[in-house]
C-alpha cells in the first residue's frame, strides 16, 4: 500500500498550499493606517475608528511631529490642512488627505497618493437646486474673479453664471445684480467670501429678494442657508476605505476627487418662509448619487 509515500505526498502538498497562501497575501496589507493630525480631536478618533471597521485595517493616530516607520505603515491619512501643510513625506508611504478643500490640495506642494475633498462639487449643488426649485433657469454663483472660476473646473455649463466680485464696487453690488435674475444663490466653498463678516449680509439680501442660498456647506444651514449636500464622517470613512482597498491591492491610487458618498441637509424654517416644499432628503440624495454614477 506504500503508506509512507502517501503520507509524504500529503505533507508536501500541504506545505505547498501554505506556501501559496503566504505568497499571495499582499505585503501592503501587513501594516497599519496612521491618521496624522495637528491635535487629538474627537472627530479624528471617530474617523479612524469607522475606517478601521469598514476596511478591516489596524489604525492609530499620530501627531504631525511624530516620526513614522515605513516598515509598519501602509498609508498615512493627513487629516486637515494643518497636517497636509506640515507633512514632509516619508519614502514608500502613500499619503491621503481628508478634510481639505479642492483649492488647498491644488495649491499644496505635498505629493499625495489621493485626497477626498471637503466640499461638495458645484455641479452637485446645481442639481440640488434644480430638484428643489424645479427650474432650468440659470443660477448665479458669486466668485472672486475669473481665475477662481476657472480653478473650479466648470466647463460648458450654461446653467451656472459666475458673478465676479472683483468687477463690482463691493460684494453687495455683485449680489444685488445676481439676485435680479437668478432663482437662487449657489454658494461655493470659499471661507473668505462666505466669512462670518459677510454671511449675514448675504443671507439678508437674498431673502429680501425672496431667493434662497444653496450651500456652500452644512455649516451654513444653521446660519440660514436653505439646503446643501455634504459628507459626514461616515461618508468620509466609506470613501477612505475604498481608496485604501484599491491603492493597497493594485498599487493604483484613485485620483483626488469629491466624495461620491453624501447626504442632503435642509433648513425647513427657511424653506417655509420662502413657500418652498422640499423633497425627502434621503431620497433626493440617492437620486443625485445615481445621476452622478450614470454620467
Amino acid at each position: 500500500m506504500n503508506l509512507p509515500c502517501m503520507d509524504a505526498g500529503r505533507k508536501i502538498r500541504t506545505s505547498l498550499c501554505w506556501m501559496a497562501l503566504v505568497f499571495f497575501v499582499p505585503l501592503a496589507w501587513s501594516g497599519e493606517l496612521v491618521f496624522v493630525s495637528h491635535a487629538l480631536l474627537p472627530s479624528v478618533r471617530e474617523l479612524a475608528q469607522q475606517t478601521a471597521e469598514r476596511s478591516g485595517k489596524t489604525v492609530r493616530i499620530a501627531l504631525t511631529d511624530e516620526a513614522l516607520n515605513a516598515a509598519t505603515t501602509d498609508a498615512v491619512i493627513l487629516v486637515g490642512p494643518q497636517a497636509l501643510a506640515q507633512w514632509q513625506g516619508v519614502e514608500n508611504i502613500p499619503a491621503i488627505a481628508v478634510f481639505v478643500s479642492r483649492e488647498v490640495v491644488r495649491q499644496s506642494r505635498t505629493e499625495l497618493a489621493s485626497a477626498v475633498y471637503l466640499e461638495p462639487p458645484l455641479l452637485r449643488q446645481l442639481e440640488l437646486a434644480k430638484n428643489i426649485i424645479g427650474t432650468d433657469y440659470p443660477f448665479g454663483v458669486l466668485v472672486a474673479d475669473n481665475e477662481q472660476w476657472q480653478s473650479l473646473g466648470i466647463k460648458n455649463q450654461h446653467l451656472l453664471v459666475p458673478y465676479f466680485t472683483a468687477d463690482y464696487p463691493s460684494l453687495n453690488y455683485a449680489l444685488q445684480d445676481l439676485l435680479k435674475t437668478s432663482p437662487a444663490l449657489i454658494g461655493i466653498y470659499d471661507p473668505q467670501l462666505y466669512s462670518s463678516a459677510n454671511i449675514k449680509n448675504i443671507l439678508i439680501t437674498a431673502y429680501r429678494h425672496n431667493k434662497p442660498l444653496i450651500g456652500p456647506s452644512s455649516a451654513y444651514i444653521k446660519a440660514g442657508a436653505m439646503a446643501t449636500t455634504y459628507s459626514d464622517i461616515s461618508d468620509i470613512a466609506a470613501r477612505l476605505s475604498d481608496i485604501v482597498s484599491t491603492g493597497l491591492r493594485s498599487g493604483q491610487w484613485p485620483a483626488a476627487d469629491y466624495n461620491p458618498y453624501f447626504k442632503v441637509k435642509y433648513n425647513q424654517q427657511v424653506a417655509r418662509s420662502l413657500n418652498l416644499l422640499l423633497p425627502d432628503a434621503d431620497q433626493l440624495a440617492e437620486r443625485l448619487a445615481a445621476q452622478e454614477k450614470a454620467q
